[in-house]
Protein backbone atom coordinates (compact mmCIF):
# COMPACT_ATOMS: atom_id res chain seq x y z
CA UNK A 1 0.00 0.00 0.00
CA UNK A 2 2.82 2.42 0.85
CA UNK A 3 4.43 1.89 -2.56
CA UNK A 4 1.08 2.39 -4.30
CA UNK A 5 0.52 5.67 -2.44
CA UNK A 6 4.04 6.90 -3.22
CA UNK A 7 3.55 6.20 -6.90
CA UNK A 8 0.15 7.90 -6.88
CA UNK A 9 1.80 11.03 -5.41
CA UNK A 10 4.47 10.91 -8.13
CA UNK A 11 1.77 10.71 -10.80
CA UNK A 12 -0.17 13.62 -9.26
CA UNK A 13 2.93 15.82 -9.11
CA UNK A 14 3.58 15.19 -12.81
CA UNK A 15 0.46 17.23 -13.72
CA UNK A 16 0.50 19.74 -10.90
CA UNK A 17 -0.43 23.15 -12.25
CA UNK A 18 -1.63 21.68 -15.57
CA UNK A 19 -5.31 22.60 -15.63
CA UNK A 20 -5.88 20.84 -18.92
CA UNK A 21 -5.20 17.44 -17.38
CA UNK A 22 -7.20 15.98 -14.51
CA UNK A 23 -5.91 12.41 -14.50
CA UNK A 24 -2.36 11.09 -14.28
CA UNK A 25 -1.27 7.48 -14.62
CA UNK A 26 1.95 6.28 -13.04
CA UNK A 27 4.40 4.40 -15.21
CA UNK A 28 8.08 3.55 -15.01
CA UNK A 29 9.08 6.73 -16.83
CA UNK A 30 8.18 8.69 -13.68
CA UNK A 31 10.39 6.47 -11.57
CA UNK A 32 13.24 6.71 -14.08
CA UNK A 33 12.96 10.50 -14.08
CA UNK A 34 13.27 10.60 -10.30
CA UNK A 35 16.25 8.25 -10.32
CA UNK A 36 17.88 10.37 -13.05
CA UNK A 37 17.29 13.55 -11.05
CA UNK A 38 18.73 12.00 -7.89
CA UNK A 39 21.78 10.79 -9.82
CA UNK A 40 22.40 14.26 -11.28
CA UNK A 41 22.08 15.90 -7.86
CA UNK A 42 24.41 13.37 -6.24
CA UNK A 43 27.15 14.05 -8.81
CA UNK A 44 26.84 17.79 -9.48
CA UNK A 45 29.25 19.08 -6.81
CA UNK A 46 31.94 16.54 -7.67
CA UNK A 47 31.48 17.35 -11.37
CA UNK A 48 32.17 21.02 -10.70
CA UNK A 49 35.20 20.24 -8.53
CA UNK A 50 36.60 18.02 -11.30
CA UNK A 51 35.74 20.62 -13.98
CA UNK A 52 33.52 18.25 -15.94
CA UNK A 53 31.44 21.22 -17.15
CA UNK A 54 32.92 22.53 -20.39
CA UNK A 55 32.40 25.67 -22.46
CA UNK A 56 31.21 25.07 -26.02
CA UNK A 57 31.04 28.15 -28.23
CA UNK A 58 28.12 28.72 -30.59
CA UNK A 59 29.09 31.34 -33.18
CA UNK A 60 27.11 34.48 -33.98
CA UNK A 61 27.22 35.19 -37.70
CA UNK A 62 26.71 38.56 -39.40
CA UNK A 63 24.62 37.89 -42.51
CA UNK A 64 25.76 41.12 -44.22
CA UNK A 65 29.52 40.72 -43.78
CA UNK A 66 29.44 36.90 -43.64
CA UNK A 67 31.82 36.96 -40.70
CA UNK A 68 31.68 35.57 -37.18
CA UNK A 69 31.18 38.57 -34.88
CA UNK A 70 30.63 36.86 -31.55
CA UNK A 71 29.73 33.68 -29.74
CA UNK A 72 27.58 32.31 -26.97
CA UNK A 73 29.06 30.14 -24.23
CA UNK A 74 27.05 26.93 -23.89
CA UNK A 75 27.56 24.39 -21.13
CA UNK A 76 28.11 20.70 -21.78
CA UNK A 77 28.68 18.16 -19.02
CA UNK A 78 31.49 15.87 -20.16
CA UNK A 79 30.86 12.91 -17.88
CA UNK A 80 33.76 10.45 -17.46
CA UNK A 81 31.44 7.46 -17.84
CA UNK A 82 28.33 8.65 -19.72
CA UNK A 83 30.03 10.97 -22.20
CA UNK A 84 28.64 14.38 -23.13
CA UNK A 85 25.34 15.14 -21.38
CA UNK A 86 23.11 17.68 -23.15
CA UNK A 87 21.88 20.67 -21.10
CA UNK A 88 18.30 19.38 -21.16
CA UNK A 89 19.42 16.49 -18.96
CA UNK A 90 20.64 18.65 -16.09
CA UNK A 91 19.81 22.36 -16.49
CA UNK A 92 16.11 21.99 -15.44
CA UNK A 93 17.23 20.04 -12.36
CA UNK A 94 19.80 22.71 -11.47
CA UNK A 95 17.18 25.44 -11.93
CA UNK A 96 14.87 23.59 -9.58
CA UNK A 97 17.42 23.04 -6.79
CA UNK A 98 19.26 26.38 -7.17
CA UNK A 99 22.61 24.93 -8.26
CA UNK A 100 22.26 26.84 -11.54
CA UNK A 101 23.50 29.99 -9.75
CA UNK A 102 26.86 28.34 -9.02
CA UNK A 103 27.04 26.97 -12.56
CA UNK A 104 26.48 30.47 -13.99
CA UNK A 105 29.50 31.83 -12.09
CA UNK A 106 31.59 28.80 -13.07
CA UNK A 107 30.72 29.24 -16.76
CA UNK A 108 31.49 32.95 -16.60
CA UNK A 109 34.97 32.28 -15.25
CA UNK A 110 35.61 29.47 -17.75
CA UNK A 111 34.62 31.87 -20.54
CA UNK A 112 37.03 34.45 -19.15
CA UNK A 113 39.78 31.83 -19.33
CA UNK A 114 38.98 31.17 -22.99
CA UNK A 115 39.18 34.88 -23.85
CA UNK A 116 42.43 35.26 -21.90
CA UNK A 117 43.97 32.34 -23.83
CA UNK A 118 42.93 33.96 -27.11
CA UNK A 119 44.54 37.26 -26.12
CA UNK A 120 47.72 35.62 -24.82
CA UNK A 121 47.96 33.60 -28.04
CA UNK A 122 47.82 36.74 -30.18
CA UNK A 123 44.32 36.07 -31.50
CA UNK A 124 41.75 38.79 -32.05
CA UNK A 125 38.84 37.71 -29.81
CA UNK A 126 35.16 38.26 -30.50
CA UNK A 127 32.70 39.12 -27.72
CA UNK A 128 31.31 36.07 -25.94
CA UNK A 129 27.98 36.05 -24.12
CA UNK A 130 27.25 34.08 -20.97
CA UNK A 131 23.82 33.14 -19.67
CA UNK A 132 22.64 34.34 -16.27
CA UNK A 133 19.75 32.44 -14.75
CA UNK A 134 16.92 34.09 -12.88
CA UNK A 135 17.98 32.25 -9.71
CA UNK A 136 21.48 33.73 -9.88
CA UNK A 137 20.18 37.27 -9.53
CA UNK A 138 19.22 36.58 -5.93
CA UNK A 139 22.91 36.34 -5.06
CA UNK A 140 23.59 39.75 -3.45
CA UNK A 141 27.24 39.63 -4.57
CA UNK A 142 26.53 38.63 -8.19
CA UNK A 143 27.60 41.93 -9.79
CA UNK A 144 30.70 42.24 -7.64
CA UNK A 145 31.72 38.64 -8.39
CA UNK A 146 31.33 39.04 -12.17
CA UNK A 147 33.26 42.31 -12.22
CA UNK A 148 36.12 40.97 -10.07
CA UNK A 149 36.37 37.84 -12.20
CA UNK A 150 36.69 39.91 -15.38
CA UNK A 151 39.36 42.04 -13.65
CA UNK A 152 41.20 38.90 -12.49
CA UNK A 153 41.71 37.84 -16.12
CA UNK A 154 42.42 41.43 -17.26
CA UNK A 155 39.57 41.46 -19.77
CA UNK A 156 37.93 44.53 -21.26
CA UNK A 157 34.22 44.33 -20.48
CA UNK A 158 33.24 44.84 -24.11
CA UNK A 159 34.37 41.24 -24.71
CA UNK A 160 31.86 39.90 -22.18
CA UNK A 161 28.11 39.98 -22.74
CA UNK A 162 25.46 38.80 -20.30
CA UNK A 163 22.28 37.09 -21.47
CA UNK A 164 19.16 37.45 -19.34
CA UNK A 165 16.04 35.48 -20.18
CA UNK A 166 12.83 37.19 -21.25
CA UNK A 167 10.99 35.81 -18.22
CA UNK A 168 13.54 37.38 -15.87
CA UNK A 169 13.18 40.72 -17.67
CA UNK A 170 9.39 40.49 -17.55
CA UNK A 171 9.35 39.80 -13.81
CA UNK A 172 8.59 42.67 -11.47
CA UNK A 173 11.45 41.71 -9.20
CA UNK A 174 13.24 44.82 -7.98
CA UNK A 175 16.27 42.68 -7.16
CA UNK A 176 16.69 41.46 -10.75
CA UNK A 177 16.24 44.88 -12.32
CA UNK A 178 18.53 46.51 -9.77
CA UNK A 179 21.26 43.99 -10.59
CA UNK A 180 20.80 44.53 -14.33
CA UNK A 181 21.15 48.31 -13.93
CA UNK A 182 24.27 47.85 -11.81
CA UNK A 183 25.84 45.51 -14.38
CA UNK A 184 25.16 48.07 -17.11
CA UNK A 185 26.81 50.81 -15.05
CA UNK A 186 29.84 48.57 -14.57
CA UNK A 187 30.20 48.31 -18.36
CA UNK A 188 28.64 44.93 -19.19
CA UNK A 189 26.45 44.58 -22.27
CA UNK A 190 23.05 43.03 -21.54
CA UNK A 191 21.19 40.84 -24.03
CA UNK A 192 17.61 39.64 -23.73
CA UNK A 193 17.56 35.91 -24.37
CA UNK A 194 14.71 33.70 -25.64
CA UNK A 195 12.40 36.50 -26.79
CA UNK A 196 9.25 34.83 -28.09
CA UNK A 197 9.42 31.80 -25.79
CA UNK A 198 7.62 33.31 -22.81
CA UNK A 199 5.31 36.24 -22.28
CA UNK A 200 6.79 38.25 -25.16
CA UNK A 201 5.64 41.55 -23.72
CA UNK A 202 6.89 44.29 -26.02
CA UNK A 203 6.99 46.69 -23.09
CA UNK A 204 10.17 45.03 -21.83
CA UNK A 205 11.96 46.19 -24.99
CA UNK A 206 11.86 49.78 -23.79
CA UNK A 207 14.22 49.14 -20.88
CA UNK A 208 17.33 51.29 -21.10
CA UNK A 209 19.57 48.42 -19.98
CA UNK A 210 18.83 46.38 -23.10
CA UNK A 211 21.13 46.54 -26.14
CA UNK A 212 20.51 43.28 -28.01
CA UNK A 213 17.42 41.13 -28.53
CA UNK A 214 17.77 37.39 -29.17
CA UNK A 215 14.81 35.90 -31.00
CA UNK A 216 14.04 32.43 -29.66
CA UNK A 217 14.50 29.47 -32.01
CA UNK A 218 10.86 28.45 -31.42
CA UNK A 219 9.86 31.23 -33.82
CA UNK A 220 11.77 29.49 -36.63
CA UNK A 221 10.01 26.14 -36.55
CA UNK A 222 7.97 26.35 -39.73
CA UNK A 223 9.41 28.47 -42.51
CA UNK A 224 6.49 27.67 -44.82
CA UNK A 225 4.04 29.38 -42.46
CA UNK A 226 3.63 33.00 -43.68
CA UNK A 227 2.40 34.06 -40.23
CA UNK A 228 5.74 33.07 -38.75
CA UNK A 229 7.63 35.23 -41.25
CA UNK A 230 5.32 38.20 -40.60
CA UNK A 231 5.83 37.90 -36.85
CA UNK A 232 9.62 37.68 -37.11
CA UNK A 233 9.73 40.58 -39.55
CA UNK A 234 7.79 42.82 -37.18
CA UNK A 235 9.98 41.85 -34.23
CA UNK A 236 13.11 42.74 -36.20
CA UNK A 237 11.63 46.02 -37.47
CA UNK A 238 10.52 46.99 -33.97
CA UNK A 239 13.97 46.22 -32.58
CA UNK A 240 15.61 48.36 -35.29
CA UNK A 241 13.37 51.33 -34.50
CA UNK A 242 14.28 50.96 -30.82
CA UNK A 243 17.98 50.89 -31.82
CA UNK A 244 18.40 47.30 -30.66
CA UNK A 245 20.56 44.71 -32.34
CA UNK A 246 18.91 41.38 -33.10
CA UNK A 247 20.25 37.84 -32.98
CA UNK A 248 18.19 34.99 -34.44
CA UNK A 249 18.79 31.67 -32.69
CA UNK A 250 18.81 28.29 -34.38
CA UNK A 251 19.19 29.42 -37.99
CA UNK A 252 20.55 26.32 -39.70
CA UNK A 253 19.33 26.37 -43.32
CA UNK A 254 19.79 28.66 -46.30
CA UNK A 255 16.03 29.25 -46.50
CA UNK A 256 16.01 30.79 -43.04
CA UNK A 257 19.08 32.89 -43.77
Amino acid sequence: INIMCDRAHIAVNSIKGNYARHVAVYDDSHREAIIHSQLIVSEMNRAMEQRQFHVYLQPKFNMETEKIIGAEALVRWVHPERGILPPGDFIPIFEHNGFIGQLDLYMFEETCKVLRRWLDGGRQPVPVSVNLSRVGFYNPKLCEHLYKTAQKYRLPLDLLELEVSETAYASDSRTIHSHIRQLRRMGFKILMDDFGSGYSSFSVLTTTELKTLKIDRSLFCNYSDPRERVLVRHIVETAKELNLKTVAEGIETKEYV
